[in-house]
């Protein structure tokens, strides 16, 4: 069975994502924690104590050994112990999604996986959970995921190709055994077979796609994937000088920093400490000076010198290395040393083992606009930078905004590319049900929303549908001034769509549907939304839109239909803003609208209290959830918060009295996380 992983990950970074399939020990036995942390910013080799230059089971001679040495040396790869690397031993399907799920950033788990083959409470349980929710690692059907099965080499080859952005592959390969390779394997392979990926894993030009994978055959095509030469040299950015700035106190951030400033021709200024780091100042829990600093928030260390000309740099690259899991308090002074305002600052970071942090330091530099940044271990090499910053959005030319629609704060709607008018702001019913769900819509109603987000899967249509019927007959509405959005869902009801339409229309039963999305991808998806089509024409739908689409998934999707979406749905809030995909999806005409506006269930009331969203509230003497969908409604986004409150749903509609300046915009945009509140 073809093992999918997930469209919602758009860029799997291929370092980090193989970095964690090569640390996974061959036994299994149990969870794998990875490396401790090192406070210490440095170059040393990060292999146990007393671990010899080579391992004893790697022959000199061996067609791997100069690959496995190149990973260890880099501390990409350790063995399975201090003196063994198991280059023989194979990978498993509960490994397999392990790392992927450890490169999503652990998300929590909220259900267990349903396999009956997956134990709870196990190191691989809440990966494969995650996976099987997100499509990642599909089961075998039957309720079976068969935890403890190999990984072959030309799945292992495929997640590669994923990783490295999908490129075409070569027209044609020299593989004997090509037409053994799956179809859903045959471009991976003939890509890397074309760059070299491959050598030493086709002897007698055989590839034996069905065939285990190897922790040596890994390492291999690591090696040679990372030694690869044929990326090309990106052009220089666009609008201005750039500038990398970068602090490293013993040397690891360095070589990246000056890898970066030479792929871009950039100008690269050192941030040096007026008292210079010692070792002691940098041992890891001891009460030492880099300990204090990080417990305190407000600490500055001084910088010697400065930057004479910043005002002639319009993008930024900053790096750090990370202390205590955050950037060092020194590039706080950095940033509180000059006006960033208009600049684009792109930070990356280095470290053994802790997660990318811009933790605190973007509300320093107001106005400017971040870029999500990376973090990269120690002894990343040139082509993986040249790879990060070809990819890089500030690279590319800017979309065309000509087909945006227009938000209208007076009339407080955005005509739709479909020719309907929708409200901008609205409610949404997710965890709404019986009378709760009747009344919180009659309320809503009530209180002049217009706009009612509903879903299949929500179980509440009836309900929803009940609350209009009533609110009509009351006086309160007319059918024609409510816009009703409803979703289909993957699995049966994408495999049936006919069936699951009509099925929301009669439940809902309010004579017709303003707007109906598919709730996820699927592998049904088009054949759903085709179906949805026919019911745009028989007058049944409306508007047709998605929900959990993004860039990749938009250009696989759209050639495949004849109407145009009109609106995307997905998940947006100031911890996780989106501020690559909302652009993009404005710029096809289609309307953005964000799911969980308000930071979403067990995570609302840390977006309300947040310091930066209290202080702008007060200023304008409004709450915290009204800046925060403001925000949204500025961005061209429109919201859809759910409550069971009506004072509440009231509060919600009341965003038109007040407006937030640039400043308090280019605050909350600060705030980014990266920070996803749910699976899809």
């Amino acid at each position: 069975m073809r093992e999918k992983v997930n469209r919602r990950i758009r860029v799997l970074p291929v370092i980090l994502c193989l970095l964690f399939l090569l640390e996974i020990t061959a036994c299994g036995a149990a969870k794998n924690e990875g490396l401790s942390e090192t406070l210490a910013d440095t170059s040393a080799s990060p292999l146990a104590a007393g671990q010899a230059g080579h391992f004893s089971d790697v022959p000199e001679g061996a067609w791997y050994a100069e690959a496995v040495e190149y990973c260890r040396q880099r501390g990409i790869m350790n063995g399975i112990s201090d003196t063994a690397f198991a280059p023989e031993e194979t990978l498993t399907r509960a490994m397999l999604a392990t790392v992927l799920y450890r490169v999503e950033g652990s998300p929590a788990v909220s259900a267990p996986s349903g396999f009956s083959d997956v134990k709870a409470g196990t190191w691989y349980s809440d990966p494969i959970s995650w996976a099987a929710k997100n499509g990642v690692v599909e089961g075998y059907g039957g309720g079976v995921f068969g935890v403890d099965d190999s990984t072959t080499r030309e799945q292992a080859v495929t997640i590669l190709w994923r990783c490295a952005g999908e490129p075409e592959g070569a027209a044609a390969t020299d593989i004997s055994d090509a037409a053994s390779v799956s179809a859903w394997a045959q471009t991976a392979v003939r890509w890397a077979n074309a760059n070299g990926i491959l050598e030493g894993m086709t002897n007698n030009r055989r590839f034996d796609p069905k065939t285990n994978i190897k922790r040596g055959e890994v390492a291999s095509m690591l090696y040679h994937y990372l030694n690869n030469t044929t990326s090309s040299q990106p052009e220089p950015v666009a609008g201005g000088k750039t500038l990398v700035a970068y602090f490293s106190a013993t040397n690891t951030t360095r070589p990246l920093a000056e890898y970066t400033a030479d792929i871009l021709n950039a100008d690269i200024y050192e941030i040096v400490p007026e008292i210079p780091y010692t070792d002691a100042d940098l041992a890891y829990y001891t009460n030492g000076r880099a300990d204090r600093e990080q417990n305190d928030s407000t600490d500055r260390p001084a910088i010697s010198g400065s930057v004479a000309n910043m005002a002639d740099y319009d993008v930024i690259f900053l790096g750090y290395p990370i202390w205590h899991g955050q950037p060092p308090r020194i590039i706080s002074t950095f940033l509180e040393s000059y006006d960033f305002a208009e600049k684009t600052i792109v930070p990356f970071c280095t470290s053994h083992s802790s997660e990318y942090s811009d933790s605190g330091i973007k509300s320093l530099a107001p106005g400017a606009n971040w870029i999500t940044g990376r973090r990269f271990a120690g002894g990343t090499n040139r082509s993986t930078m040249e790879e990060w910053i070809n990819g890089l959005e500030l690279l590319k030319p800017a979309v065309p905004d000509a087909n945006q629609a227009a938000f209208n704060f007076e009339t407080k709607s955005v005509t739709l590319n479909s020719g309907y008018e929708m409200p901008i702001n609205g409610m949404g019913t997710y965890s709404l049900h019986g009378e709760t769900c009747v009344n919180s819509v009659k309320s809503a109603l009530s209180s002049g929303v217009r706009l009612i987000d509903t879903a299949s899967a929500y179980g509440n249509e009836a309900e929803v549908g009940q609350a209009i019927r009533e609110a009509i007959d009351e006086g309160i509405i007319k059918r024609e001034d409510v816009f009703v959005i409803t979703k289909i869902y993957p699995g049966s009801e994408m495999e049936n769509p006919e069936q699951s339409i009509q099925a929301c229309l009669d439940r809902l039963d309010i004579g017709y549907v303003d707007m109906m999305l598919l709730h996820h991808p699927d592998r049904n998806d088009v054949k759903a939304y085709q179906a949805m089509e026919k019911f745009v024409e028989d007058g049944k739908i409306r508007s047709l839109g998605l929900s959990n689409w993004y860039v990749k998934e938009l250009g696989e999707f759209l050639p495949q239909v004849s109407i145009a979406p009109a609106l995307v749905q997905n998940e947006i809030h100031p911890y996780y803003q989106e501020n690559d995909v909302i652009p993009y999806i404005q710029s096809l005409g289609i309307v953005v609208q964000g799911w969980y506006p308000l930071g979403g269930r067990g995570h609302t009331s840390e977006l309300l209290g947040n310091e930066v969203i209290a202080s702008i509230a007060k200023a304008h003497g409004v709450s915290s959830a009204q800046v925060i969908l403001r925000w949204n409604l500025q961005k061209g986004v429109v919201v859809i918060p759910g409550s069971s409150n009506s004072d509440h749903i009231k509060e919600n509609t009341e965003l038109y009295h007040f407006e937030l300046t640039d400043s308090e915009m280019a605050r909350l945009n600060a705030l980014d996380r990266n920070e996803k509140h749910d699976w899809y």
